[in-house]
């Protein structure tokens, strides 16, 4: 089975390839980086808008007592 990483000999009698294969790996770890970085983010803002939306009701309660009392 032939090795997938380029060796040392590979990079030196064809060093544009080599450099295309360094620029590939650099690409897809920071595709996965920001892929991981945006995912924990959503997972923030589903937490704070289910926080938002409990205490958007629990005010909502709060102003119909008050036009309750006033009427």
């Amino acid at each position: 089975m032939p090795n997938p990483l380029p060796s040392y000999t590979d990079f030196v009698k064809n060093p544009i390839v080599g450099l295309l294969f360094i620029c590939l790996m650099a690409i897809g770890y920071l595709y996965i980086d920001n892929r991981n970085t945006l995912t924990k983010q959503v997972e923030d803002l589903k937490t704070e808008v289910k926080q938002l939306k409990a205490e958007n009701s629990r005010l909502n309660e709060k102003i119909i007592e008050i036009l309750k009392k006033v009427q």
